[in-house]
């Protein structure tokens, strides 16, 4: 190597992703586990292609933190939301899916002809049969990177399982490692039912960045920031605005508790496709003044909004263990959540927060009264669950290098066997 010339990278990633970003809500805003999962290759000095979908007038290739972008110029949407019916909606559902197999997996061995990888990586369930296509074709292993799964809802209706066919699909996609995200909504069974390998599924919680919390202001300095009155009682929930979160269970419980406690206020921060009814709905119940629409906030200011409040609801439909109630967790909140998926592994109720059966759903306006109304009972909750989220939770870098090393292993085992 020529004096002066830049090391040569440790390993190259090809990966297939079907979203044209990598953020749910907005540059810097939403879940970060995607852009997580290919911007942690180059930090760890590897080289990391991404194939993804993008408008006819974005550039066909570009540079992203340190990841090589390269699009397919296309306005279909390969993760449609919810359609006007049933039926539309699984129309949508099917004709992308083919359409992204399509296109992804001729773009796919083109661009693995030219930057020649190491190992391909499938990111969500509809590119994991593209990229072991294209890993079969250049002779190099393949893992499948999941961010969860919905199937464990509809186990029990053959129907609607049969409808979740791109999950089922990846499941049943050969790979070399299966990466899935703990999000408490029992994946790793789901994955062991569906045919994966124990020895190649690798079932891990996101992580949480415990040096911006711990640099987060303090109370009164967060309300001055975000305009809320010190004196109030503040209820904070942090989601994707769509209808599997069920923020109008917070809201339809808001009126007991503004009966009980005037000086309540409700911080709804998260946008989607559920914004307009939850506004309309805030207006119906007459609370507009109470709630607090915040909209998609740069995850660089969450913890100003967890700094500011007294508690954390979160009554998802599937599970309750996601990044929003860790990172709560990890600012001090008490929380109440919803006892769906494997909640109750997180949630304990009464030592760390209050955890709710469905059919306790009814009393939720008046635990938010109560605790709102303990502070000693508040602050012995909201202690344990920053003692239980630090001992539980790997930090971000923890749990990002732990992907990095998984993805070494398998081209070292690959190329291992292939020696032999």
């Amino acid at each position: 190597m020529a004096h002066g010339a830049a090391p040569a990278p440790l390993l190259r990633v090809l990966a297939i992703y079907p979203w044209p970003s990598f953020w749910s809500m907005g540059e810097g805003r939403g879940a970060a586990a995607f852009f997580l999962s290919v911007t942690s290759f180059p930090a760890h000095g590897h080289e990391m292609h991404v194939l993804m979908p993008g408008p006819p007038d974005a550039p066909v290739e570009g540079d992203y933190h340190g990841v090589h972008l390269h699009r397919i110029a296309t306005r279909a949407d390969f993760m449609p939301e919810r359609g006007r019916s049933r039926v539309v909606q699984h129309a949508r559902i099917l004709g992308s899916y083919v359409l992204w197999r399509r296109l992804a997996l001729r773009a796919g061995l083109a661009l693995a002809a030219r930057v020649r990888p190491d190992v391909v990586f499938g990111m969500g369930a509809h590119s994991a049969p593209v990229a072991r296509s294209i890993a079969a074709a250049r002779g190099v292993p393949n893992v499948t990177r999941l961010f969860g799964t919905g199937l464990g809802e509809v186990l029990h209706d053959p129907v609607k399982r049969a409808l979740r066919y791109p999950e089922i699909i990846a499941f049943r996609t050969s790979a070399d490692a299966f990466i899935m995200c703990d999000d408490g909504s029992g994946g790793d069974e789901i994955a062991l039912r569906y045919g994966v390998p124990a020895e190649r599924l690798v079932f891990l919680p996101d992580g949480v960045d415990k040096t911006r919390f711990a640099a987060a202001p303090d109370r009164d300095a967060a309300r001055r920031s975000l305009k809320l009155p010190s004196g109030a009682g503040v209820v904070l929930s942090v989601s994707r605005l769509h209808h599997e979160k069920r923020v109008d269970r917070l809201l339809a419980a808001a009126p007991a508790v503004l009966a009980a406690r005037p000086d309540t206020a409700f911080v709804i921060v998260g946008d989607g496709e559920e914004a307009p009814r939850l506004r309309a709905m805030a207006r119906d119940l007459g609370i507009v003044a109470s709630v607090t629409f915040a909209g998609s906030v740069p995850v660089d200011d969450l913890p100003t909004f967890y700094a500011a409040s007294d508690l954390f609801v979160t009554v998802s439909e599937r599970t309750n263990v996601l990044n929003p109630l860790n990172e709560a967790m990890m600012a001090g909140l008490p929380v109440v959540a919803l006892n769906t998926g494997r909640t109750s592994d997180v949630v304990r109720d009464g030592q760390n927060g209050v955890l709710l059966d469905r059919h306790d759903l009814a009393r939720l306006g008046q635990v938010i009264v109560d605790l709102l109304s303990g502070g000693s009972t508040r602050a012995a909750l909201g202690a344990r669950a920053r003692e239980d989220a630090n001992r539980r939770l790997p930090s971000i870098e923890e749990r990002q290098a732990k992907e990095v090393e998984v993805v070494l292993g398998v081209v070292r085992a690959s190329r291992s066997a292939g020696a032999r």
